[in-house]
């Protein structure tokens, strides 16, 4: 059983999103999947920490996450992993954590990520107040997609390159205009 995991919390994002990542997980990626999940619940102030509530909901099966503010469009298959693996960030300064988790896939139980979390939300939310990227880097063991052709920052590239995905990293507003990731869009 393959799960694709989505996270809409907050106003930042409305349906379309949600519609959009479907339409491009159905016309573009090649994963076949039995179900579409996504996390509307705002447990956490702050947004970007209500992802870790996936780790919590859905403890069987393959998982694979994406971030809402990407662009699919090839085969996805390559990220499916049984172990917690998510995007190593090779455009990020060396001060910055070296992952990111626009997408992230894992088999099984993993509630031990947010059951860390869940130690000292207040805490971690002060601390990981950028992002739950560092969080995973210093407080769980993880593994990474090392392969530079699976995917790519828009933030570093603008073009359209041959990778299957392209991350978008906080620049959805650029989603919406017109530009090569306009034939992917709903």
């Amino acid at each position: 059983m393959l799960r694709v995991i989505a996270v809409r919390t907050g106003k930042k994002y409305n349906q379309w999103w949600e519609d959009n990542l479907r339409y491009m997980i159905d016309k573009f990626s090649n994963l076949k999947y039995d179900k579409f999940e996504v996390i509307t619940e705002n447990k956490y102030e702050m947004q970007v920490a209500n992802k870790l509530l996936m780790f919590d909901m859905f403890k069987d099966g393959q998982n694979i996450y994406f971030d809402l503010d990407v662009i699919i469009k090839g085969d996805c298959n390559k990220f499916i992993s049984e172990e917690f693996k998510l995007c190593w960030a090779w455009w990020r300064p060396p001060y910055h954590t070296p992952l990111n988790s626009s997408i992230m896939s894992w088999k099984g139980d993993r509630s031990d990520i947010i059951n860390k979390w869940e130690e000292d939300p207040e805490y971690f939310m002060l601390k990981y107040h950028r992002g739950i990227d560092q969080f995973i880097y210093e407080n769980i063991k993880f593994s990474t997609y090392n392969d530079k052709s699976l995917y790519y920052s828009f933030r570093e590239m603008d073009t359209e390159e041959k990778h299957p995905v392209c991350l978008f990293n906080q620049r959805y507003q650029n989603m919406k205009d017109k530009g090569w990731w306009s034939n992917y869009l709903l």
